[in-house]
């Protein structure tokens, strides 16, 4: 097990001949000068799992994902408080919504400061977790260490077929924290881990009528860790469960469907009828 820090490190020193470059070139990124913006058309092939590399030089703050269309939202499973520091590479996983709005809207990538000199589609994860994979990739859990996404994660999700949330790791053991926040401070805390029951590689928190509702409105997720007496471990995928045996086909998603967002929420519109990223009728 690795960290994944160490991982991106690796990645950006060795060629992977399963990427597709998106951008190359020498662009100093900040708020003033812009970002690097991917049309949709580069995205055609793109599927969920798979993973977008940022290689960057020179960083002091942060790097944000973000679709470009009249709001440019964040990129669904990107994380809030992205770090970035020195030369490196980041790393985004892929969920299906982001796929989706890709597709649609083409990629900016934009931070307060940086040398971008590669972006690169490249090959990820094999397969998601069964369900609405709000997050997925590789987060190192320490000492106190957050989590922090973005709501555009789990927008579009029929609260209604959710079950359970889902948080997925490599530790191979319980006894660890986990805060699930909206907030810091007083009233923030929406559950921890003494609500949740271990499963087959999971923390699984199942979900009353409040809980959905708390995790619905909430401006984001903060998703905090502790080893305890441990050793640290990656955390691999934060999913919502359910019955959501209702969602349109792949197929008829696909064909000439039309997508978009709508309140901050991808909606796609099938023979004049309304679903959400899920594929659940509105």
């Amino acid at each position: 097990m690795k960290k994944i820090s160490l991982i991106a490190l690796f990645a950006a020193l060795v060629l992977n001949v399963q990427a597709d470059d998106l951008w190359t070139g020498s662009k100093h990124v900040c708020w003033a000068e812009g970002g690097i913006q991917i049309p949709a058309a580069s995205f055609t092939e793109a599927q969920p799992g798979q993973k977008i590399i940022v290689y960057f030089t020179g960083a002091t703050d942060g790097i944000e994902f973000k679709v470009m269309n009249a709001n440019f939202d964040h990129l669904a499973g990107s994380r809030e408080a992205a770090w970035i520091s020195e030369d490196g590479a980041f790393e985004q996983f892929l969920t299906s919504s982001a796929v989706d709005s890709l597709k649609a809207y083409g990629l900016e990538i934009i931070g307060a400061n940086f040398n971008c000199t590669q972006v690169a589609l490249e090959s990820g994860k094999d397969a998601l977790k069964d369900g609405f994979t709000v997050w997925t990739g590789f987060f190192w859990a320490d000492d106190w260490t957050t989590l922090e996404l973005y709501w555009n994660g789990y927008a579009g999700v029929d609260w209604s077929k959710a079950t359970a949330l889902r948080i997925y790791s490599e530790a191979n053991r319980s006894d660890f924290v986990i805060n699930l926040m909206e907030a810091w401070g007083d009233g923030g805390l929406i559950a921890n881990q003494t609500a949740m029951t271990p499963g087959d590689g999971f923390m699984e928190l199942p979900l009353t009528d409040e809980l959905r509702n708390r995790l619905a409105n909430a401006g984001h997720w903060m998703i905090q860790f502790n080893k305890e007496a441990g050793s640290p471990f990656n955390v691999t995928d934060i999913v919502l469960v359910g019955d959501f045996s209702t969602a349109i086909s792949n197929t008829a998603v696909e064909s000439k469907a039309v997508k978009f967002f709508e309140n901050g929420q991808l909606v796609i519109i099938k023979n004049g009828v309304k679903y959400n990223a899920l594929g659940a009728q509105l």
